[in-house]
């Protein structure tokens, strides 16, 4: 098998019960269809309102006028309804295969055995259902609604049932399809195309049905609520383009997000945009006055909002704001997943970020900003943000120690200069009470100083005679914030004062101190202040961009592409990727890869379109990387760990394995995945290429997958070593 093979993982077993009868370590490789090797897939995602990009990939692609195909059946539907050729009542019994104009259509959507009403045809994207409207349709009514939505007229030369459908006409490039379907729909600031309610309802509910039951299914797979159409279009060098457009949410869209994928299917396309919608959600954690939790899914500029109007001033100027939701969307996507083990991304408390029911003025500084954060090296930053600084904004590696400073820190800020210090009194029982609670040892306090401040003047080192251990300064303040209350040390830049019943405590600042100072930029920002500088005073090593669309959080050597309804699995599929990895390369002595690229598929469907494997394989290893099935389905075959360490394997080895038979390659693979004594195997032959790339039966496949690891143990157990296999 040549470099630009795949090679095919399912799950490993002992061999003594693969020969007997069950599964091999390696599945064997389909020879009908090649791997898809063509440009990875073009996306853009911007907000409908302002037009603000928060996500953009392969500008060529999406510059590059081509066909919309079904796509354009969106404005068919409008000007067959408008034009009375049907009506929202309007059914019909999909024929499946159709010839028109000597062009033949044929139906892929599922056979529902009824007739397809307006919406449902659109949903589904029955070609049948458009393209006997070609009798009926007129050109000029069709040419209204495609002129206003910006998809051009049709020549008086273009086959009219081809067009209708979008294999012919006006070619367009696909981020205008955004603006062409929010015009369609009715939303964003661009003029709407005219129609009747009545139309606009079916075409709408045509929409939402494509994301929730049709073409693009993926989106409501992926937990995204949208308006959405697929559409597949010809590839200028043959093949074909998969194309989706979605609006979401579909309530009241807010974002539009396009996508092209050379070389696949419109639900491919549809699970790429699910990716990226999907990756805008927030799981909040709202605290309820019962103490319980309630989750809740938000857009992230809806949580971004939120957090504006409770963590800013309500008569904050708008730059002000603006930073403040800059630093703040930044914050929740570096922390996304805080809470996993919860349930939940985020909490709405000072233990995340606060959020109070959105402004008018928040919700505008939200959308105003819409995909911008802060970056540190092209990688979102950590940053934070406090309530005042006190005048001294500190280093987070300051407040919570190993936290990386990559954004840098304001040393001084006049800005908070002339706010008043703040006092309160702390009695000593409510003290002792607080420490008791929690965890401290000790029983009477017999003294409470200052031990050690660091260079802004915070107190880092806090002893309390008679208690143990002493405390950090933020450790004290936390203590006493949570059992006593939050108002009595607003910060750690103050003094301690004995007094009769216990100690008075004289302070500046409000909050922990490091990043933005929402009580200084507010000030900088009354001055005229832009939002970029005030975020340079404050984060001077970073820089304004997109969101990035690699993995944050240091997965630079992991690049995971997951779907939308798997988000949540990150985190740990990372941690198994990486330890797979480190355990494998080390077995067999080689360096381990730089990066491992791995794409965990949406569906079945989509992993044996991408990698042109058989539908009882679980993994596939080529040229772009690992390919995994859904992890749900891994996972509920008991296959999940077994398939990621034999594909990783083969990305450990297969590069000093080049040129060599087959079975030497799986049999490695099977070898470090799962390493044991290489011993005495049984003797059998080593299987041929062709049986592990086309096996009759499955059972001959689990054999010669058997008799591969077999082979490679033998050789092993002659001495040979791993790499001189042959």
């Amino acid at each position: 098998m040549g470099r630009g093979d795949y090679h095919a993982g399912v799950v490993r077993a002992t061999i003594a019960s693969v020969i007997c009868a069950g599964w091999c370590a390696a599945v064997a490789l389909s020879a009908q269809k090649p791997p898809i090797t063509a440009p990875g897939a073009a996306f853009l995602l911007r907000s409908l309102s302002t037009g603000a990009v928060s996500a953009e990939s392969r500008p060529d692609i999406l510059d590059t006028p081509l066909l919309p195909g079904s796509i354009a059946k969106a404005a068919t539907l409008v000007a067959a309804l408008e034009s009375g050729v049907i009506t929202p009542a309007t059914a019909r019994l999909c024929r499946r295969v159709v010839t028109v104009d000597g062009r033949t259509y044929t139906c892929t959507h599922p056979d529902l055995k009824r007739p397809l009403s307006p919406a449902e045809a659109l949903a589904h994207s029955c070609n049948d259902f458009f393209v006997s409207l070609a009798p009926w349709l007129s050109r000029d009514a069709l040419n209204a609604v495609r002129t206003q939505a910006g998809l051009g007229a049709l020549a008086a030369t273009a086959p009219l049932a081809a067009s209708l459908v979008g294999l012919d006409g006006p070619r367009v490039k696909p981020r205008a399809l955004i603006e062409a379907m929010a015009r369609l729909a009715g939303v964003g600031p661009s003029a709407p195309v005219a129609m009747r309610a009545s139309t606009r309802a079916v075409l709408l509910d045509g929409l939402r049905g494509a994301a929730e039951y049709g073409t693009a299914s993926a989106l409501r797979d992926g937990g995204v609520s949208a308006l959405a159409k697929t559409g597949t279009a010809p590839m200028p060098g043959g093949g074909a383009m998969g194309l989706v457009v979605g609006l979401s949410p579909a309530m009241a869209p807010t974002r539009g997000v396009v996508v092209v994928v050379p070389g696949a299917a419109g639900l491919d396309a549809a699970a790429v945009a699910a990716d990226l919608l999907g990756g805008g959600i927030v799981r909040l954690g709202r605290s309820g006055s019962d103490g319980r939790v309630r989750i809740e899914s938000v857009h992230l500029d809806d949580y971004v909002a939120e957090v504006v109007a409770g963590e800013s001033p309500p008569d904050a100027a708008d730059a002000a704001q603006q930073a403040l939701a800059i630093a703040a969307r930044t914050y929740g996507l570096v922390n996304r997943g805080r809470h996993r083990t919860e349930g939940f991304d985020l909490c709405d408390t000072t233990h995340c970020q606060v959020v109070r029911p959105v402004t008018a003025r928040a919700r505008a500084a939200a959308a105003a900003t819409s995909g911008r954060v802060l970056l540190a090296r092209g990688r979102l930053a950590t940053v934070f943000h406090s309530a005042w600084c006190g005048g001294h904004p500190e280093r987070p590696s300051e407040v919570w120690p190993g936290t990386p400073d990559d954004a840098g820190a304001a040393g001084h800020d006049d800005e908070c200069i002339g706010e008043p210090e703040w006092t309160s009194e702390l009695r000593a029982a409510d003290l002792e009470r607080a420490f008791r609670a929690s965890g401290l040892r000790g029983d009477r306090l017999r003294g409470l100083r200052v031990a050690a401040r660091n260079r802004t003047g915070r107190v880092t080192r806090i002893d309390a005679e008679g208690w143990s251990p002493s405390l950090s300064g933020q450790e004290f303040r936390s203590i006493v914030g949570r059992q006593i209350g939050w108002q009595h040390v607003k910060s750690t830049l103050f003094d301690l004062e004995r007094t009769s019943g216990g100690y008075r405590v004289r302070g500046r600042g409000f909050g922990h101190g490091a990043g933005l100072c929402v009580l200084g930029a507010g000030r900088r920002a009354a001055r005229g202040a832009t939002v970029d500088s005030i975020l340079a005073v404050y984060f001077p090593d970073a820089s304004i961009g997109p969101v990035p669309t690699a993995p944050a959080g240091g997965d630079e050597d992991v690049r995971l592409a997951l779907p939308g309804a798997e988000k949540n699995e990150r985190a740990t599929l990372v941690v198994l990727l990486r330890r797979s990895r480190d355990e494998i390369a080390a077995a067999a002595g080689v360096p381990a890869p730089a990066v491992l690229r791995v794409t965990v598929h949406p569906t079945v469907e989509s992993f044996g379109r991408a990698t042109g494997q058989s539908w009882h394989v679980a993994g596939a290893t080529g040229p772009r990387g690992i390919d995994l099935l859904p992890l749900t389905v891994l996972r509920r075959n008991g296959q999940l760990e077994r398939v990621v360490r034999h594909e990783v394997a083969h990305a450990v080895v297969d590069q000093f394995l080049r040129n060599r038979p087959l079975w030497v390659r799986e049999g490695a693979a099977a070898y470090f995945a799962a390493p044991q004594e290489s011993g005495a195997a049984p003797a059998t032959a080593c299987p041929a290429d062709a049986e592990l790339r086309r096996p009759f039966t499955s059972a001959a496949q689990q054999q010669a997958y058997a008799r591969a690891e077999m082979c490679f143990r033998r050789a092993l157990a002659r001495g040979v070593s791993w790499r001189d296999v042959q």
